[in-house]
């Protein structure tokens, strides 16, 4: 097989198609305020080459904050700083544009549809790193919680601007097949607008358990779970280089993500109640959707391990320690009558899941981003290729389980010494293939 430099190997239709009546009456169709935009995105806009280096430019541009924030998190770990603050950073600001990034461009891609406007794009990133930023600043300078709550207006309206940006990308789409994944994407917006709407409110009053518990719950299960849910059966095939599991047809991958949707509203209200039995059967079915969910990816082969290495064993390993997480979480709820996330699980899910998933991911996009043929294509996989990572990370969760949090940090800093040391190899600089000059 040869490396190829798009998200290709689930087979998104990516030819050029002309502007037909079909268009023309999709066009009718939209609101007046969208009209003009579609008009000029369909005309010109459906060849391959032109929708796919718009996105993966605007994917490059978000990708480089979304790396500075998740290096300002690390730095603010490693500083001592009060927990919540390298988690916000983390979550809201790395882990937030990387999803802004990376759902657009696997929208774009998977539905074979125009890249949206730069200036749409550049809005929306801007709006979500000025959010996180203003909050980050406003507690840590206890600064008065209107501030605090401007910031979260700002990230929440970035949150908004991305769902209607992937709504309109995907009604231009011209394969289905992948409509799932962005209902996934949408859903957890959704669910990450009320997350944000509760945050405004403990910045603006004064804050209790109850309200953090479903804010962390709305943010780590909701927002950045379903995301996560709704892309692994089309990305580990891609990573793996694999076809996608016949297991995995809409009407199933459909149904686990409602199912999971269904489980964060029931562990909200079971805590918004004050009632344990809501909370635990919401985190017991939000757990086997996991499970469902790695059921649905290709099972690797020892081939596509020998070729993906670690960026494909993390995406596996890391949603088993989200699923444990949960798992133990639920248990907890049930034996100790513990509200959801308080104690060392949410750190386990943070560190141990959603990190290694996301430093699994950007193992492979980022040279997949950066281009420059099959030769550079194959040198950017080899530097992110990291046996060491693999290991600190984990040495890092199994740490963190049983509470040995110094052991837990010098894991941390190893892994992420690592991965910038090797995402600064690659970089995020478009690189010309040898029969291509850039343009300036």
């Amino acid at each position: 097989m040869h490396d190829r430099s798009d998200l290709a190997s689930t087979r998104p239709l990516d030819g050029h198609h002309g502007h037909d009546g079909h268009d023309d009456a999709r066009v009718g169709s939209l609101p007046a305020a969208f009209r003009r935009w579609r008009e000029a995105r369909v005309r010109g806009s459906r060849g391959s080459s032109v929708r796919i280096r718009t996105t993966h430019r605007h994917t490059r541009e978000t990708l480089r904050w979304a790396l500075v924030f998740l290096t300002v998190a690390a730095v603010a770990a490693g500083l001592g700083a009060e927990r919540w603050l390298p988690l916000h950073l983390f979550l809201a600001g790395g882990v937030g544009l990387a999803i802004s990034a990376v759902t657009l461009m696997l929208t774009v891609t998977w539905s074979a549809a125009p890249a949206p406007p730069d200036r749409w794009v550049l809005v929306q990133r801007s709006l979500l790193a000025v959010g996180t930023l203003g909050v980050a600043v406003g507690r840590a300078a206890d600064l008065p919680g209107v501030v605090t709550g401007i910031a979260g207006v700002a990230y929440l309206l970035g949150l908004a601007l991305l769902g209607v940006l992937l709504v309109i990308t995907v009604m231009d789409g011209l394969e289905r097949r992948f409509d799932v994944a962005v209902a996934a994407y949408v859903s957890a917006l959704v669910l990450s607008v009320f997350a944000i709407g509760v945050g405004i409110d403990m910045a603006v009053h004064e804050a209790n358990p109850d309200l953090r518990a479903v804010h962390v719950t709305l943010n780590l299960l909701g927002y950045v779970g379903l995301v996560i849910s709704g892309t692994l059966p089309f990305f580990g095939a891609t990573v793996g280089r694999s076809r996608m599991s016949h297991r995995a047809t809409p009407g199933r991958l459909g149904t686990v993500v409602a199912a999971q949707v269904v489980a964060v509203l029931a562990v909200v209200v079971g805590v918004l109640i004050n009632v344990s039995p809501p909370v635990f059967v919401g985190l017991g079915l939000y757990g086997y959707g996991i499970v469902v969910t790695l059921a649905f990816m290709p099972a690797p082969s020892r081939r596509q391990i020998e070729w993906a290495g670690p960026r494909l064993l993390a995406l596996w390993v890391g949603s088993g320690w989200w699923a444990v997480a949960v798992l133990a979480t639920a248990y907890e709820v049930a034996v100790d009558d513990a509200l959801p996330f308080t104690g060392r699980w949410l750190l386990v899910v943070v560190v141990g899941g959603y990190a290694q998933i996301v430093w699994g991911a950007l193992a492979y996009l980022l040279p997949m981003l950066r281009g420059g043929g099959h030769q550079k294509l194959r040198e950017g996989f080899t530097a992110t290729r990291s046996w060491v990572g693999l290991a600190a990370v984990n040495a890092a969760a199994v740490a963190l389980v049983v509470e040995v949090h110094q052991a837990a940090a010098v894991a941390v800093a190893v892994w992420v010494a690592d991965a910038a040391w090797r995402a600064r190899r690659v970089g995020l600089q478009r690189v010309a293939r040898p029969d291509e000059h850039l343009e300036p």
